[in-house]
């Protein structure tokens, strides 16, 4: 576990989600992670399946700033999927085709063609700070003697990476083993 004393956004009243919600901002504060952390230990199923995006805005909109005793696990997610069945599905097919593929905008001959497509996505956590695929962020742990509110993310949990200018999320996932 990290840890980590200083004011962040919590709201520990999302009952409509029976889960705190806490905001670590990231470094230069355009972009930011938001920990859903449910009342129970095994509530993260019931988590998922009562979100929605009118309960995640109030979530949010109810992020008070405070200082709070933040204790955090170190984390890693990786994610890979394959595009190319997927794009089948919905009907694009002249890219992948020998015969079919037009891509000479791109390099002026008609021979190129796509073979695969891939999309791949991760999220670290650690003491260097938290990392979501280009976007990096520092999170300093440190001890201190004022007294916080106490925020331990020790059991599953669901986190976002939030850009603030557009107001969109841009990574949502959950930790089930912690």
């Amino acid at each position: 576990m990290m840890y980590k004393q200083s004011h962040f956004k919590i709201n520990t009243e999302c009952s409509d989600l029976n889960a705190h919600a806490i905001e670590i901002p990231y470094k230069g504060g355009k972009t930011s992670m938001v920990i859903l952390l449910p009342y129970e230990i095994d509530g993260l199923p019931k988590l998922e399946a009562a979100l929605t995006p009118s309960k995640l805005s109030d979530a949010l909109k109810g992020l008070d700033s405070t200082i709070v005793d933040l204790s955090l696990p170190r984390f890693k997610i990786e994610y890979s999927l394959d595009l190319k069945k997927t794009l089948y599905a919905m009907g694009v097919r002249d890219l992948f085709a020998d015969n079919a593929a037009d891509l000479s905008g791109i390099d002026g001959k008609r021979d190129l063609v796509i073979s695969a497509a891939v999309h791949k996505a991760f999220v670290e956590v650690n003491e260097e700070g938290t990392e979501a695929a280009a976007a990096t962020g520092m999170v300093a742990m440190a001890r201190c003697a004022i007294m916080g509110i106490p925020f331990s993310v020790d059991h599953p949990f669901m986190y976002f990476i939030r850009s603030h200018d557009p107001d969109v999320i841009l990574f949502a996932g959950s930790v089930r083993d912690v």
